[in-house]
C-alpha cells in the first residue's frame, strides 16, 4: 500500500488560488468559489479523510515508541505548518521528551534484616513506574497517609524530617468509603496520588518511600499487573512507560507493598489506620529499627514528540496569554497479527484538532494566543501533556484555558452500572450528544461553552464530573485542571469497541466531529477575544 505523505495531503487552508479568477473571467476555468469563512472550513468530509488516514493500518494503530506514531507526528506537524502556525517546540513543531520502558531488574531487595524477613518482588512488592534506582539502608518511619493538605486542616508530615530514613505511608487517604471524609470530594488535587505522596516524602527528608496498602482498604495499586506489564521484552502495547527519570518530580525510590506483605513489614498497619481514619489525627512512629530498599528497573529510553504550533495572538497586552487545545494522537499499536487502530480514540479529536488549525488560518487572531497540541503517550499516562506542563511554549500561569479532545467520534454506548454512575445508553439516542467534563471547576468556561453551542445544536451534557470511573482523571485536560488552569474535556462516550481492534474509521460518525469542532472553534475565539480570563475554583463540598 502506497503512504499517504503530510506534503500529498493538502488542507483547505493551503490551496493556493493563484491567477485562477482572472483566467476564469475569460471563461478558460470554471468560476472558482470564494474561500469558505474558518467556521464552514470545518468539514465532515475533510474529517473523514483525516481520520481514516491516521486510523489506517498504515499506521499501526499508532503505538508510543513506534515509527508509525513519528510519522503521524509528521503528518499533524506539515498540517500545522501548511497553515502558517508558528513551531512550539524545542525542534520545531516537535516537543521533545524522553520515554523509558519499564522492565523490573535483577536486584530488587526489601528486607528486614533484623528479623529475617525478605519479601518477594512482584508478588509481595513492585518498584512504582518511574522510580528512581536506588539502595537505601535506615530505620522505617511510619507517617500516615503521607498527604499535606492544609485545606482540610490535615498534614501527615507537618514537623517530620526523615533525616534520610525509609518513610512509610498508606496508599490511598482516610476513609475512602464515607461520603462524610473530607477527602471524598472533587478538587483539584488527588490525595491519591502516589506521585504526591514521593514529593512530599522526599521533600521532607526522606531518603525513600514505601506505600503500604492498608488492610482497611483504600489501595488500588495492582502489583500482579504491574509485576506482568514490567516483563522484559514485552511489546510497546504492552510495555509500561513513564517519564524518565523520577515518580513526578520527586528523585527517591518509591515501591507499593501488598496488603497481606504490609501486616509483615508493619504488624500494627491495621491499628494504626482505624486510628487516623477514626480521629482524622496522624501518626508518626518508628515501626522497623533497620529495613533495606533497593530498585532495580531496566529503562529502555527513546525520543517521544507532542507536536505544538501556535497562533500569536494579535492583542499586545493579551498575546502573552494563551488558551491550549490539545488531542492525543497516539493508541495502542498492533500486536499478534491485529491492530487497534484507534479511529474514535484519538484520530476523532486530532482531526478535529487539525481542523482548527485550518479555521484558524483563515481567521484574523484572536486578542489572546492560542495553543494546539497534539499529545504523545497519553495511553501510557498522560505522559505528553505531563511534560508538556514542564517546559511549557506559554507559561501555565498564563494558560487562561484549556480544552481536551478526546473520543468524540462516536455514539455513546454501554450498559447500565449504577456502581459507578452509568445509565443504559444506546447509540441510536446519542447521535448527537456530547459530553463536557470539567466545568464543575469554572462556572465561567461552562457558560462560554454553553452559549457557543446555540449556534452549533449538540445537546451537551455535564454529568460525568463525579463518580463515572473517574473520567475527571482520565485524559490529558486533568494534567492543567491539577495546576489551577479552568479546563474541559470533550468527550463522545464510551462505547464497546473502546480500546479493542474493533474501534475504526468506518464506525465514525462524522457529522458529530464536525459540530464539535465548531463549537470548540467558536469557544476558542469567545475566549481568546474576552477582556477577562475564565476564573477557576474548586467545587468545594461536592462529592464523588
Amino acid at each position: 500500500m502506497r503512504i499517504i505523505t503530510s506534503s500529498l495531503i493538502r488542507p483547505i487552508g493551503a490551496l493556493a488560488l493563484g491567477g485562477g479568477v482572472a483566467l476564469a473571467s475569460f471563461g478558460l476555468l470554471p468560476q472558482l468559489q470564494p474561500p469558505p469563512s474558518p467556521l464552514e472550513s470545518i468539514r465532515a468530509a475533510e474529517i473523514e479523510d483525516k481520520v481514516s488516514y491516521l486510523a489506517s493500518d498504515a499506521f499501526l494503530g499508532r503505538g508510543n515508541g513506534t515509527p508509525e506514531l513519528d510519522r503521524a507526528a509528521e503528518y499533524i506537524a506539515g498540517v500545522f505548518g501548511d497553515n502558517g502556525l508558528l513551531p512550539g517546540g524545542n525542534n520545531g513543531f516537535f516537543q521533545e521528551f524522553q520515554v523509558e520502558r519499564l522492565s523490573i531488574g535483577r536486584d530488587n531487595r526489601l528486607e528486614l534484616p533484623q528479623t529475617g524477613i525478605a519479601f518477594d518482588v512482584g508478588r509481595d512488592f513492585i518498584p512504582l513506574p518511574g522510580t528512581v534506582d536506588g539502595r537505601v539502608e535506615g530505620p522505617l518511619v511510619f507517617a500516615g497517609y503521607g498527604i499535606r493538605a492544609p485545606g482540610e486542616n490535615y498534614d501527615d508530615l507537618a514537623g517530620v524530617d526523615f533525616g534520610g530514613r525509609i518513610a512509610v505511608v498508606l496508599e490511598g487517604y482516610p476513609r475512602p468509603g464515607d461520603p462524610a471524609s473530607p477527602f471524598n470530594r472533587l478538587t483539584s488535587e488527588n490525595p491519591s496520588d502516589i506521585a504526591a505522596k514521593a514529593e512530599n516524602a522526599e521533600a521532607a527528608g526522606a531518603g525513600a518511600l514505601i506505600v503500604v496498602q492498608g488492610p482497611l482498604g483504600g489501595g488500588a495499586t495492582s502489583i500482579g499487573y504491574y509485576a506482568g506489564a514490567m516483563r522484559p521484552g514485552l511489546s510497546p502495547r504492552r510495555s509500561v512507560m513513564d517519564l524518565a527519570p523520577g515518580v513526578g518530580e520527586a528523585r527517591i525510590p518509591v515501591v507499593v507493598v501488598s496488603r497481606t506483605a504490609a501486616l509483615r513489614l508493619v504488624p500494627d498497619l491495621e491499628s494504626l489506620q482505624r486510628s487516623i481514619d477514626v480521629s482524622l489525627q496522624t501518626i508518626t512512629a518508628e515501626v522497623a529499627p533497620m529495613a533495606l530498599l533497593q530498585v532495580d528497573l531496566d529503562r529502555d529510553a527513546y525520543t517521544a514528540r507532542n507536536v505544538v504550533g501556535i497562533v500569536g495572538g494579535s492583542d499586545p497586552d493579551l498575546r502573552h496569554e494563551a488558551i491550549v487545545v490539545g488531542a492525543h494522537y497516539d493508541h495502542d499499536g498492533a500486536e499478534g497479527g491485529r491492530i487497534w487502530n484507534g479511529a474514535d480514540d484519538n484520530a476523532s479529536g486530532t482531526s478535529g484538532l487539525l481542523e482548527l488549525a485550518e479555521a484558524l488560518a483563515l481567521d484574523t487572531p484572536p486578542s489572546r494566543s492560542v495553543i494546539l497540541a497534539a499529545w504523545a503517550a497519553e495511553e501510557k499516562g498522560m505522559l505528553g501533556s505531563r511534560h508538556y506542563v514542564r517546559e511549557p511554549p506559554v507559561p501555565v500561569s498564563d494558560t487562561v484555558a484549556m480544552f481536551q479532545i478526546d473520543m468524540i467520534g462516536r455514539n455513546e454506548e454501554h450498559g447500565a452500572d449504577p456502581g459507578e454512575g452509568f445509565l443504559l445508553e444506546r447509540a441510536s439516542e446519542n447521535a448527537n450528544a456530547l459530553n463536557l467534563i470539567g466545568s464543575v471547576f469554572s462556572d465561567d468556561i461552562r457558560q462560554v461553552v454553553t452559549g457557543a453551542n446555540r449556534e452549533v445544536g449538540l445537546d451537551l451534557r455535564f454529568r460525568y464530573d463525579y463518580g463515572a470511573q473517574d473520567l475527571m482523571r482520565r485524559s490529558d485536560h486533568w494534567t492543567f485542571l491539577s495546576r489551577g488552569v479552568p479546563s474541559l474535556f470533550f468527550f463522545g462516550g464510551l462505547h464497546p469497541d473502546y480500546h479493542t481492534p474493533n474501534d475504526t474509521a468506518d464506525k465514525i460518525n462524522y457529522n458529530k466531529i464536525e459540530k464539535v469542532a465548531r463549537l470548540v472553534y467558536r469557544a476558542v475565539r469567545e475566549i481568546g477575544n474576552a477582556p477577562d480570563r475564565p476564573v477557576f475554583s474548586n467545587p468545594g463540598d461536592e462529592r464523588f
